[in-house]
C-alpha cells in the first residue's frame, strides 16, 4: 500500500522530499522482479544511508521501517529471510504471550474510565537484526522482539497528564526497568516525535517494551511531518524544520548537506578540487553566487574557473564541515607555498647583494619589523607586502650599529662563567646544543626542545620560535635551568 501524505497547508520545500521518499519506496518495492544485480545493491545501500534516515528525520517511521526492511532484503538475503522465518515460527506463541499480557492492562485502563486500543506487533526485521549485531547473539536471545503499544483518546489539554497516568496503572501491574524508560513528552524529538516508552517484566519474566501515547501523537509518528498540519488548534509546534537540506546533482544524484548550506558547500561535497576552484552554480536556470543558500529539491550545476583559489571569508558563510575543513587546509598550505616563495626571493636577492646572513639574523630582522614569526614576513614578501630592498636597509644598518641587548653577550658554552644547564630528564649528563635562532644567555630564562635531528636544543622562553613550538610540540618540550657547574 503506497504512502498517503497531507500536501494542502504544506511548504514546497517538504513536498518535494516526500515525493522522493514516495518515488524511492515504489521503486523499492518493484526491485524483486529486477533479480540481483549490481544496481538494485546500489539501490539499496543508497536507501539504508539516504533515503532511510531522511524519513527518520521527517518522522516517517512507517515509510523508514519499510525502506529499511527492503534495503536489508536486497544486500543480505540469507539473514532477511532467517530472521523472517524465525518471527513466523514463533508468531502463535507471540500472540498468545501479547494476549496474556493485555489482558489485565485491559481491565484496569476500562476500570479508571480511559477509551484506547492496544495494538501488539513484532520489530521490524531491520531493527532485529541491528539488535543481533549490538548484541552479538541470534534472533532468540532478543528478549524484546516485540512491543505493546497504548494508544489514548485524550483531549489535547490532557494528553501529557493521561500517558503518566496509564504509565503509573501499568507499572503498579508489572515492575519496570528505570533505565529503560524514555520521555519524549516533554521534550519531544527533533522530528516531532511524542511518546513514552518503558520496559516492564511482564509474564513469564520476559521484558516488553511499552509506547504509550495519543491518537494525535501516533499519526504524528506514522504520517510524520504530513500530519503535523492536519491538526489545526494545537498550541505550540509539533515538529521543527529537518536539519538537512536535500538537493540534486545534475545528473540526478541526491546529496544531503546542513541546513543553510551555499552552492560552495555542495562543490566541495562532489569533490575538494571542484570547490577549491567554484565561482558560482546555475539553480532553476539562474546564475547564482557561491554564497547562494540552497533549498530542498534545487537541482545544481557548478561553475568552475582555474584561477579561483580558496580565501579567508569563504569559512564566513559555509556552513558543512567538508567545506570548512578543506577550505582550511587550502589556506593552510598556501601560506606554507608563499613562505617558501617569500624565503627563496630573500635568498637570491640577498646572494645578488653579496649580504652573509645567518637564521639567527633573519629572526632578528623580522622581530625589529614587527612580524609576529619569521614565516608572515616570508609571506609578506611573496605578496609584494614587504619590500626586500627594506630587509636589505635593516640588515646593513644593524651590522653599522648593532642593536643593544637586554641580555649579557652571548658566551661560548665552553666559557660560560662556571654555569651549566640542568635539563629535567630521567638521563644524567645530557649532551645539548644551544638554539641559533634565540642565543641563549646565562640566566636567560630557558626550556629545552629534543629536536628530530640536533638532540636537544636550548631555547629561551621569549624565543621568536617559542610559540610555534608550544603549539605544534608541546610533547617534547621539557623544563631547563642554569645552574653553577659541580
Amino acid at each position: 500500500m503506497s504512502p498517503i501524505f497531507i500536501y494542502s497547508t504544506m511548504e514546497d520545500s517538504n513536498k518535494v522530499l516526500f515525493d522522493i521518499l514516495n518515488e524511492r519506496l515504489e521503486l523499492l518495492r518493484q526491485l524483486d522482479a529486477e533479480g540481483d544485480s549490481d544496481r538494485r545493491r546500489h539501490i539499496a545501500k543508497e536507501t539504508q544511508t539516504l533515503h532511510a534516515p531522511m524519513a527518520h528525520r521527517l518522522g516517517l517511521y512507517q515509510i523508514k521501517t519499510e525502506m529499511e526492511d527492503l534495503a536489508l532484503k536486497f544486500l543480505d538475503y540469507d539473514t532477511y529471510k532467517y530472521i523472517a522465518h524465525a518471527l513466523n515460527a514463533k508468531k502463535a506463541e507471540r500472540e498468545e504471550y501479547i494476549a496474556r499480557f493485555i489482558g489485565p492492562l485491559e481491565e484496569k485502563l476500562k476500570a479508571e474510565g480511559f477509551t484506547f486500543t492496544i495494538k501488539g506487533r513484532p520489530k521490524s526485521i531491520h531493527s532485529i537484526y541491528h539488535k543481533m549485531q549490538a548484541q552479538h547473539c541470534d534472533v532468540d536471545r532478543i528478549y524484546d522482539l516485540f512491543a505493546i503499544r497504548i494508544i489514548l483518546d485524550s483531549p489535547v489539554e490532557k494528553e501529557k497528564s493521561d500517558c503518566w497516568q496509564v504509565y503509573s496503572l501499568i507499572t503498579d501491574i508489572f515492575p519496570p526497568n528505570p533505565k529503560r524508560l524514555r520521555d519524549w513528552l516533554s521534550v519531544p524529538k527533533e522530528n516531532g516525535y511524542e511518546s513514552l516508552h518503558t520496559t516492564v517484566l511482564g509474564p513469564d519474566k520476559r521484558w516488553v517494551e511499552v509506547q504509550i501515547r495519543t491518537k494525535r501523537m501516533d499519526e504524528v509518528a506514522e504520517k510524520g511531518v504530513a500530519a503535523h498540519w492536519s491538526y489545526k488548534g494545537v498550541k505550540g509546534s509539533i515538529v521543527q524544520r529537518p536539519s538537512d537540506v536535500y538537493v540534486f546533482t545534475p545528473t540526478g544524484d541526491l546529496r544531503r548537506l546542513p541546513a543553510g548550506a551555499t552552492v560552495l558547500d555542495f562543490a566541495y561535497s562532489i569533490h575538494s578540487e571542484v570547490g577549491s576552484h567554484c565561482v558560482g552554480g546555475t539553480i532553476r536556470n539562474q546564475n547564482v553566487s557561491i554564497r547562494q543558500k540552497l533549498e530542498n529539491g534545487d537541482q545544481v550545476f557548478v561553475q568552475t574557473a582555474p584561477n579561483q583559489h580558496p580565501n579567508a571569508d569563504w569559512l564566513n558563510f559555509v556552513a558543512s564541515t567538508k567545506a570548512k575543513s578543506k577550505i582550511r587546509q587550502a589556506l593552510k598550505e598556501n601560506e606554507y607555498k608563499q613562505a617558501a616563495e617569500g624565503k627563496e626571493t630573500i635568498e637570491r636577492k640577498f646572494k645578488n647583494w653579496k649580504i652573509e646572513y645567518t637564521e639567527a639574523d633573519i629572526t632578528r630582522m623580522a622581530l625589529r619589523l614587527g612580524y609576529k614569526a619569521v614565516s608572515d614576513m616570508y609571506q609578506s614578501v611573496a605578496t609584494g607586502k614587504e619590500d626586500v630592498q627594506r630587509l636589505r636597509d635593516v640588515v646593513l644598518a644593524a651590522d653599522e650599529a648593532p642593536v643593544q641587548k637586554e641580555h649579557s653577550e652571548y658566551i661560548p658554552k665552553n666559557e660560560q662563567q662556571g654555569l651549566a644547564i640542568e635539563v629535567d630528564m630521567n638521563v644524567k649528563n645530557v649532551d645539548y646544543n644551544m638554539s641559533k635562532c634565540c642565543n641563549p644567555q646565562p640566566g636567560d630564562p630557558i626550556f629545552a626542545f629534543v629536536s628530530v635531528t640536533k638532540g636537544i636544543r636550548i631555547h629561551r622562553c621569549d624565543c621568536p620560535n617559542a610559540e610555534n613550538i608550544r603549539e605544534r610540540y608541546p610533547y617534547r618540550m621539557i623544563p631547563a635551568r642554569w645552574s653553577k657547574k659541580s
